[in-house]
């Protein structure tokens, strides 16, 4: 089996999340494109963007880290093919042989021997040539394994960053996400990360998807805040909160990028935009108050926003910059319910959280907030409490004829233990 393998790769100063100060970003000349996951092909928004950044499609030349992959040359051949889909060719997408995985759709190839190319110096000097780096999903902590050893950048790490610096594009998705920040998050779910500390060891995929809250040191590319990821999908706003609650002193705003949607960085202005067919949710604890409160967690006054289709927002002066093409909603609500119908679990209306605060809170002239509920059944759990004031904004947009493109900015949000109790009554019950 053949495909094509060229040099280049990596760098990136890094940031650890013990530093006193994130770097400055005068140098950064570049952009990030920092996608959520599960990107689809048909992502035309996201796919031509990145081109468009990286040079366009004559002069795109895109280097590709598989690293975090458990298959790094099957997924390789399906971004190159989705690049090939927006008009490269295939000598414009080149796969770095960086991998600590073997891929058992390649008899001839064990990726494994890979796991040293971070520190190739012929392979980072080759990624002068190159205006894009993407780094493949898996599991982020082989990234920071392969090309920041014990916390200190190799060559190929480096050399991305130069790439960064002079004007190119580094992007990942998925793992490639969650490594972009100082502070990465390598596992936990927002259940166990309220009702438990963090912990310290990580010990593999199945982190990601259970158990307390576990925080690394990721490659520094994203300096104003934490980035996650498949963040709508597998609900991880709890593990986020609590990420930015905990790292509050250098980063109090975290980014949650949605699945098939990508978070675009813009340095030069400080600027994101939210693309694609999901959004961006915006966690802000500058001003929230932490509850010292025996029951469980609790934190009060947390500002989300939840931005798409083309918002932006400015990372230095946290301010939202709605799609030109949105109208406001408040003065102009669609609903006047007192008391909008939630409820918790599966048949829930508008059970996804940017529709909750979009649809039932700031596109509601009859309420103030409304009212969710995190719990097992039996025992602690959170009530959370989504409230307007005099600073919260929505926006709305018909699209494509199908859907709503709505975006609430600076609601407000308590999160408070609360304790549940469900008995199932049986037809003889009183």
């Amino acid at each position: 089996m053949k495909y094509s393998i060229l040099m280049l790769v990596a760098c990136l100063a890094i940031i650890g999340c013990s530093k006193k100060d994130p770097e400055p970003r005068i140098s950064e000349k570049g952009a990030l494109v920092i996608v959520g996951g599960a990107l689809s092909t048909s992502n035309a928004a996201v796919y031509q963007r990145f081109i468009e950044l990286a040079g366009g499609p004559i002069q795109a030349r895109i280097a590709v880290i598989p690293a975090a992959s458990g298959q790094p040359v099957h997924y390789f051949e399906q971004f190159r093919d989705d690049m090939l889909h927006y008009g490269l060719t295939k000598d414009q997408v080149t796969l770095l042989p960086i991998a600590v995985m073997d891929d058992r759709s390649t008899a001839d190839v064990d990726e494994s021997s890979w796991a040293q190319g971070g520190h190739d110096k012929q392979l980072a000097k080759s990624l002068e040539q190159y205006t894009a780096v993407w780094f493949l999903g898996g599991d982020q902590t082989r990234i920071t394994k392969t090309l920041l050893p014990d916390n200190k950048a190799t060559p190929v790490l480096t050399a991305v960053r130069d790439l960064y610096q002079r004007g190119g594009v580094v992007a990942g998705t998925s793992a490639g996400a969650a490594m972009m920040s100082d502070v990465m998050i390598a596992g936990g779910d927002s259940w166990h990360a309220l009702m438990q500390p963090p912990a310290e060891r990580y010990e593999g995929m199945q982190d990601q998807e259970a158990g307390p809250l576990i925080l690394r040191t990721g490659l520094g590319f994203f300096k104003d805040g934490i980035i996650d990821q498949h963040f709508d999908r597998k609900s991880r706003f709890g593990r986020l909160l609590v990420a930015v609650q905990q790292n509050r002193a250098l980063y109090p705003v975290g980014y949650g990028v949605d699945e098939d949607a990508a978070l675009i960085y813009y340095p030069q202005r400080r600027e994101i935009e939210a693309l694609g067919y999901g959004g961006v949710t915006i966690i802000d604890v500058r001003e929230a108050r932490k509850i010292n409160n025996p029951h469980g967690y609790h934190m009060e006054d947390v500002r989300i926003s939840f931005i798409q289709g083309g918002d932006r927002y400015h990372v230095g002066e946290h301010r939202f910059i709605p799609h030109p093409a949105k109208s406001a909603t408040i003065g102009r609500e669609y609903l006047d319910l007192a008391e909008p119908v939630v409820v918790s679990g599966v048949f829930s209306r508008n059970s996804r959280l940017k529709d909750l605060i979009g649809f039932d809170l700031v596109d509601n002239k009859g309420a103030s907030e409304v009212v969710s509920y995190l719990h097992q059944g039996e025992g602690l759990g959170f009530t959370l409490r989504f409230r307007q004031d005099d600073k919260t904004q929505g926006y709305w947009q018909y699209l494509d004829g199908m859907k709503d493109n709505s975006s609430a900015a600076f609601v407000l949000l308590d999160v408070v233990p609360s304790r549940f109790s469900i008995t199932e009554l049986s037809p003889g019950s009183p």
